[in-house]
């Protein structure tokens, strides 16, 4: 019945709202970027060219240059207008289009990136996305559909999100290849030049968390992943064992190296470490490496 529909979406969306905490935790993608804005939203933006994603999405840059995220916190009452909250509110499971979502005009200025606002309120019980920025190079981009700002984007994963086991990056990808001219073989491309820019620690944990996503992503049989997973696991297990090596001597008091330098751009490729409690390893991907797996180490080694 009904009840039991609106149950089983409701479900799904509380599964889609977990899958935004996920991947707006994660950082060093080619194309784009994605910052949280509450629980409910993730602010996307697709660099325009490769440039702007070398220069901007790297350890360095993020903290002093302006990004989606500063800008979406300093302007919090543009993300959501009082006409749209009382739209949410007031919206009803009909056949009128959802409501507006206003253009933030400090996101609109910025013309090297294009800002997407991916949402999903329970009153809908159904992810909707707009386009917040740069919209007219993007309306020049597209030949299947004409773009209104203020409405939501109709994309084929939105439209077949109520049947279908659609993904939040799923979503993505077709924002993704959507946005960009040419379209890319790989959305998820990996830049590699971010993790090597990141401290120790701080990269093993990165790469095993961006490694647990690509997993994800390689489950729904895209095998453009393969490559990246493959080239962050090598990258994750030498700086597991540098990580670990340092803190069995700090435990001994012969610890010679500090965490927390760059990690070298022409670091060793080594083989998986064997036999360190609780790492599962997989075929491909490293299956039960992730964050919960680095905390329970560093902790034994902290005693």
């Amino acid at each position: 019945g009904r009840e039991t529909l609106t149950q089983s979406e409701t479900a799904r969306l509380s599964t889609f709202l977990s899958e935004c905490l996920l991947v707006g935790t994660l950082k060093g993608f080619y194309y784009f970027e994605v910052y949280l804005r509450g629980r409910e939203e993730l602010l996307l933006q697709v660099y325009n060219d490769s440039k702007t994603s070398s220069s901007t999405n790297s350890p360095a840059s993020s903290s002093t240059q302006p990004n989606s995220f500063s800008l979406a916190k300093a302007r919090s009452s543009n993300i959501l207008s009082t006409r749209t909250l009382r739209s949410l509110k007031q919206y009803s499971q009909s056949t009128q289009p959802p409501p507006q979502s206003p253009i933030d005009s400090d996101l609109e200025k910025d013309e090297s990136r294009a800002t997407f606002l991916i949402a999903g309120y329970p009153r809908y019980k159904c992810p909707y996305v707009w386009l917040r920025s740069n919209h007219k190079k993007l309306i020049q981009n597209s030949h299947e559909q004409k773009i209104d700002a203020n409405d939501p984007l109709k994309l084929s994963t939105i439209s077949s999100w109520r049947t279908n086991d659609v993904r939040l990056w799923d979503i993505i990808a077709e924002i993704i290849t959507f946005s960009l001219s040419p379209s890319p073989v790989n959305p998820f491309r990996i830049n590699h030049a971010y993790f090597a820019g990141l401290p120790l620690e701080e990269c093993v944990v990165a790469t095993g968390a961006m490694m647990g996503f690509l997993q994800k992503v390689y489950m729904k049989d895209t095998p453009y992943t393969d490559a990246d997973i493959k080239q962050l696991q090598r990258l994750h297990f030498t700086l597991y064992d540098e990580l670990h090596s340092f803190l069995s001597e700090r435990q001994s008091g012969t610890a010679v190296v500090v965490p927390g330098a760059p990690v070298a751009a022409g670091v060793a490729i080594v083989a998986p470490m064997q036999g360190n409690a609780g790492m599962g390893v997989g075929a491909v991907g490293g299956v039960g490496i992730g964050a919960p797996v680095h905390g329970q180490v560093l902790a034994n080694g902290a005693h």
